[in-house]
């Protein structure tokens, strides 16, 4: 099968910098895809790409708009699609049989963004455009089961198809194997509005004092724990495997009860204990194998955390327990409901969907939404080519007044250009009187000179004659 598998994010970001869940969840797609013998595609933002490495498939050029998007999508003449930005859902229908990814509950985040009924919009143009879609755990399927019965869905079967989050370790990492010197346990990862972990943190720093490090990646920090950076997805693992513990409690809210955490999987493919809390989808399987605390209070799981990360016949009990669990989440096993859905998949039956409605005035919020942000985009435009312009009539006028300022010294120029004209006008007239003048009298004096010259060749002449009068009269 050629399958496009469109995502938002670097599927592999530049060095130094964190890889996105979403695109890290369409990086399994692709590789498990592509291992399984079908030409991959993926087609991420524009925006996204500046530095992205190459990563599983082949990216074609980034999109910028849905209308680019679904260019693209035909453009590649492919026979699935999963698309893992069910945002982007809306402009891939129709196009082939297409699988919507639903491993986040967005429209129960956007109520802690403030963002509840535009999210609400794009989850239900999502399940109106596709023929198939993916749940992260149970608890995320049964959130979705009556808006999918509303949006026509056959409720006779198993609607949607379970693919857990996958434990994926990034190529080339060496685990730490030597425990630091100082232990450590770690709070944090992506900070987002719907964690609060400000009670787990200081219940820790409190309860621990000297004896460990609290360290905090991305979250707040509060007094007496370091903040580190988080850096690369590599970077990240080995933080997560050199220390003692991870703890994964939060403020309870409703995201947290229903939603599988990229740090949870992070953790376990680290081989890092989890201290979790006792209603994630993650609890029982934690609780099961061993490869954390659940139901322990806060202060005796440090405890136990710390005297295990001292004793390594335990510490390798207890990690062999997380990489028990943790093979349960290998991509081989995870990506299995989406690869047979690529052999199997059709376009999903489609007769009646009562959140037409909805999804409708969802696009035409949606394209108002987008058609305002132009408004804006295109009012800040003319506000800046105003200033701009505001600014060049400023250069005009001091031009101007330049220009002004060269004419007058041109024109005062001129004046004494005609000035010193005038001058040398009458120097020049007195100089050729006095040329005239001189030029008369030289030629009374040329006239004098030849009458001089006449009369001494005359004398010249009576000289020679009286000269042969003597020489006669003295031969006689």
């Amino acid at each position: 099968m050629r399958v496009l598998v469109v995502h938002h994010g670097a599927l592999v970001p530049p060095a130094g910098q964190p890889a996105s869940g979403g695109a890290l969840r369409a990086r399994v797609h692709a590789r498990a895809l592509e291992e399984a013998g079908h030409e991959v595609l993926t087609l991420g933002r524009a925006q996204d790409e500046p530095g992205a490495l190459p990563g599983p498939g082949r990216a074609l050029r980034g999109f910028r708009a849905p209308a680019e998007l679904r260019r693209r999508a035909q453009d590649a003449a492919v026979d699935r699609i999963v698309c893992v930005a069910p945002e982007e859902a809306g402009a891939l229908a129709g196009i082939a049989p297409l699988c919507v990814d639903l491993y986040a509950p967005r429209m129960l985040e956007g109520a802690f963004e403030g963002l509840q009924e535009h999210e609400a919009g794009r989850t239900l143009e999502a399940l109106r455009a596709a023929d198939e879609v993916l749940f992260s755990n149970p608890r995320q399927r049964w959130f979705f089961l009556g808006l999918l019965g509303a949006a026509g869905w056959d409720l006779t079967t198993t609607a949607g198809r379970l693919v857990p989050l996958a434990c994926v370790d990034e190529p080339g990492r060496t685990a730490r194997l030597r425990p630091p010197a100082t232990p450590y346990v770690i709070v944090g990862g992506q900070p987002w509005p719907w964690q609060d972990a400000g009670a787990t943190l200081a219940r820790a720093v409190r309860h621990l004092g000297f004896r460990a490090e609290v360290r905090v990646v991305g979250l707040p920090a509060v007094t007496g724990a370091t903040a580190v950076a988080r850096g690369d997805r590599a970077g990240w693992l080995d933080l997560l495997a050199g220390s003692a513990a991870v703890l994964d409690r939060y403020a309870p809210n409703p995201e947290r009860a229903l939603a599988q955490s990229f740090r949870q999987m992070d953790a376990l493919t680290a081989g890092a204990p989890l201290v979790t809390d006792p209603d994630t989808p993650l609890a029982e399987e934690v609780r099961a194998t061993g490869a954390g605390w659940v139901d322990t209070p806060l202060e005796d799981a440090l405890d136990a955390a710390l005297a295990e990360a001292t004793q390594p016949e335990a510490a390798l009990r207890r990690r062999a327990s997380v990489h028990t669990l943790a093979a349960r989440f290998a991509p081989a096993r995870t990506e299995e409901p989406l690869l047979a859905w690529i052999t199997e998949g059709t376009v999903r039956a489609r007769s009646w969907n009562l959140l037409a409605p909805g999804a409708a005035l969802a696009r035409a919020r949606d394209r108002a939404a987008r058609a305002e942000a132009r408004r804006d985009a295109a009012l800040a435009e003319v506000a800046d080519k105003r200033a701009e312009i505001e600014a060049l009539n400023a250069q005009v006028r001091a031009l101007a007044g330049a220009v002004e300022a060269s004419a007058a010294a041109l024109s005062d120029v001129a004046g004494f250009k005609r000035e010193v004209a005038a001058v040398l006008g009458t120097r020049l007239s007195g100089r050729e009187a006095e040329a005239e003048h001189l030029r008369r009298e030289l030629a009374i004096a040329h006239a004098e000179i030849d009458k001089k010259t006449r009369e001494l060749d005359a004398a010249q002449a009576e000289r020679d004659r009286v000269g042969k009068v003597l020489r006669a009269l003295r031969g006689g």
